[in-house]
């Protein structure tokens, strides 16, 4: 070859080297270009989760119609002409009772300023609730509820008559499914009078209350009771009925019953505050119990917030938490929301707070109202969809310093102050994500994952359990994969001739290519049941093979020379298999007995009234197995080539100096190789968190927070492929799952990175197999 050949070749050979060198610095660029994108995706949608929520006034213009729509039901009952009107009763064919069309005429609307209609609440969803009901004063001081449909005015039950001494001004009434409440204070503040009022037939079903229900009679009576005890406050949602005064509160449990002699409400406790003249604990200046009836907020003179709700089902209120609520006045008003524990609350100075109960988190605080506005007095009202806040002066101009009393926005006039309210993702927060909330319902504080499947529950979002329950199938399944990887990779590596490490190696490293999705099958379908059925054999199993093998070994080594020279260390794993046979016979003979005299004969029911665990055929000991078996051979793989880059030298000087393949192994060779083998594991974790299928198909998917190996579990991946597919883009749910996508991506993005990096930096430069 001539010299100019030489040269074109050479130039030749080095500018295909260029061009390689760019391909290759593009692609790796590329990559971490795909990461970035993919990781500022995530972050992109998970990031609304975490901003407050944000207020804009409602102007004029807005205010006026959003109070138009409210108001037209009490715009209509305050009109006298209304029950004369003959039209409407010709629409009404239900009402042809000859006394009642006599006695109309007699009963003209209330004349007095300051007795406007009572418009009722409705403390169910949105979706069952009825057309606007509302209570009318008659000259005769009774009242009478009326219901505006399409049709007109209908009357609904008969008049009430109220004894003397109720302060009517403060009248409220609640619609609960088919039942309407009515409660007044005395004027002296020294009880509360209830009533209440059956609008359906008692085997009608909750929220089938409509207006055109021929059961609906204008004869339904009204049961009334007394509640003795201060009840200058007072609130309702549900079954709940709270009283208070300044210095403490008293819980009411309702009556579910429309008819009977049962009392219409049941004491269940009282909680004293203490002396309104301590700094410590202030006066209570406001009260509101929230929706669904089992949580309730008491608001202070120091502009404090408390949160109480109901454990379980009849119990007493309990203190849960304290408010940051950022008020320094103390709590005029309160209103609560419609569709969720959310509420706001106004101090003495015109400053308005948002909140949530759930974990007592606060949302936005601001300067709205102007303190003169307030002292005479002011209502807060949420719309229907809890779009918008609106205030309103209140029934009466309360003097400074009277207590707070919470009305329906109907009957309180017209609003002058409004507010628009975004927060699409109140409900989620890092306090719920991360820490534990005490839920209503539960006995103490938890974490769980629960989707809000009722309009009855908020929503209960943490990641901690599906979280724990990602890194607990890892790390079981981590400790059926490293003893057997690991353990191959030092026969293979160390031990194993080298005819037949090539011909073994490969073997198990094609169990890699076996579809996880095969694997989850087979457990799922056949070792479940067997281990449900065999659960003492199994256990027992894994503690006498291990334990059976080791003593064996420990035995074969004090055996004479002459019987060991007959199975070469090359072939012993060959030798084990017969001993294998014997212990599985073994196990299998001995457990039924062993389950019999420690556990009763059923150790299945032994951990369940011993130590309260309910054992389930899908469980975390089975997805341990499956999962142990899917990372094997990827431990196996990393491990072996880990084992076989230690220099040959090192091994070599080893036996020179007298030291047995044992020795020579835990001294040199595990040393040397201790990085490799654990980033092998790293990646084998990391590869372990990632499963889906196995887990989805094994685990039970129950999100559950505890350390035991026979309960169920959920992981982050599993999570994902249920729930994604199913979820509403851009609600909180939907947030959430990318919030868990993104753990689970830096997640395994830091594990692997940081095992390679690992194994990049300590590998010893000499490569080759020493055995």
């Amino acid at each position: 070859m001539s010299a100019v050949d030489a040269s074109r070749m050479q130039r030749r050979r080095l500018r295909h080297d260029r061009l390689a060198s760019l391909w290759l610095t593009a692609a790796g660029l590329g990559v971490m270009v795909i990461v970035v994108v993919m990781l500022a995706y995530l972050v992109s949608v998970s990031w609304p989760l975490l901003k407050p929520a944000s207020v804009t006034s409602l102007p004029q213009q807005a205010l006026e119609q959003q109070v138009s729509d409210q108001q037209m039901p009490a715009a209509q009952l305050s009109d006298p002409d209304w029950l004369s009107d003959p039209d409407w009763l010709t629409d009404s064919d239900w009402l042809t009772d000859p006394d009642w069309l006599s006695t109309l005429p007699d009963m003209p609307l209330a004349a007095r300023d300051g007795l406007p209609p009572v418009l009722a609440s409705d403390d169910s969803t949105a979706d069952s609730r009825t057309s606007p009901l509302a209570g009318v004063w008659l000259a005769d001081d009774r009242l009478q509820v009326v219901q505006q449909s399409a049709t007109g005015v209908r009357l609904r039950g008969s008049a009430i008559e109220l004894p003397a001494g109720l302060e009517r001004r403060q009248a409220s009434l609640v619609l609960s499914r088919d039942q309407l409440w009515l409660r007044i204070p005395y004027e002296e503040g020294d009880g509360l009078w209830l009533a209440r009022l059956a609008l359906s037939s008692p085997h009608a079903s909750a929220g089938a209350l409509d207006d055109d229900a021929a059961s609906q009679t204008p004869h339904s009576e009204w049961q009334q009771q007394w509640l003795p005890g201060t009840a200058r406050l007072s609130s309702q949602q549900g079954r709940l009925l709270v009283t208070a005064d300044r210095d403490g509160f008293t819980q009411w449990q309702l009556s579910e019953a429309s008819t009977g002699t049962k009392p219409l409400a049941r004491k269940l406790a009282h909680h004293a505050m203490a002396s309104s003249a301590s700094a410590s604990s202030p006066a209570i200046t406001a009260i509101s119990v929230l929706r669904g009836g089992r949580s309730l907020i008491v608001g202070d003179a120091a502009g404090g917030l408390t949160h109480y709700l109901l454990p379980a089902h009849a119990q007493p209120l309990v203190k849960v938490g304290v408010f940051d609520s950022g008020l320094s006045a103390p709590v005029v008003t309160m209103a609560a929301a419609h569709h969720s524990l959310g509420f706001a609350a106004l101090d003495a100075n015109g400053r308005l707070g948002l909140y949530l109960a759930t974990s007592e988190r606060r949302r936005q605080v601001l300067d709205w109202l102007d303190a003169s506005r307030v002292a005479a007095g002011v209502a807060l009202e949420f719309d229907n969809d809890d779009r918008r806040l609106l205030a309103s002066a209140s029934r009466e101009a309360r003097l400074p310093g009277q207590l707070a009393q919470d009305a329906p926005l109907g009957a309180l006039g017209k609003a002058y102050a409004g507010l628009a309210i975004h927060d699409p993702h109140q409900a989620v927060g890092l306090d719920a994500i991360f820490g534990k909330v005490w839920y209503e319902g539960r006995a103490a504080p938890e974490w769980i994952w629960q989707l809000e499947s009722t309009g009855t529950h908020e929503p209960r979002l943490s990641l901690v359990p599906i979280m724990w329950g990602t890194l607990k199938a890892a790390l079981v399944g981590l400790l059926f994969a490293v003893p057997l990887g690991l353990g191959c990779a030092i026969h293979v590596a160390c031990f194993m001739a080298p005819r037949q490490r090539s011909r073994i190696k490969p073997l198990l490293e094609m169990m890699e290519a076996l579809p996880t999705v095969v694997i989850g099958f087979i457990a799922a379908l056949v070792v479940a049941p067997f281990v449900e059925r065999e659960l003492m054999a199994v256990l027992l199993g894994l503690v006498l093979i291990p334990l059976g093998t080791m003593v064996a070994g420990f035995l074969w080594t004090l055996s004479p020379r002459v019987w060991r020279n007959l199975l070469p260390e090359n072939m012993a794993a060959f030798g084990l298999l017969p001993l294998l046979f014997v212990l599985l016979w073994l196990d299998v003979t001995i457990a039924g007995q062993v389950e019999q005299w420690w556990f009763d004969g059923d150790l299945r029911q032994w951990l369940f009234s011993h130590y309260g665990i309910d054992y389930a055929q899908r469980n975390t000991l089975v997805t341990g197995m499956a999962l142990g078996l899917a990372v094997m051979p990827t431990l196996f793989t990393l491990s072996e080539d880990a084992l076989s880059s230690v220099p040959r030298g090192l091994a070599a000087g080893s036996a020179a100096l007298g030291a047995t393949p044992w020795q020579s192994l835990r001294r040199v060779i595990l040393p040397a190789a201790a990085v490799g083998l654990f980033s092998a594991m790293m990646i084998g974790m990391g590869r372990a968190v990632g499963e889906t299928m196995i887990v989805l198909m094994v685990a039970g998917n129950t999100p559950l927070v505890d350390a035991s190996l026979f309960e169920g579990l959920r992981s982050l991946a599993a999570t994902l492929a249920i729930e994604l597919p199913e979820a509403e883009v851009g609600s909180s749910h939907y947030r959430l799952l990318f919030l868990a996508a993104l753990a689970l991506f830096v997640f395994t993005f830091v594990v692997n990175t940081l095992a390679e990096v690992l194994r990049q930096r300590f590998t010893p430069p000499n490569q080759g197999s020493w055995g």
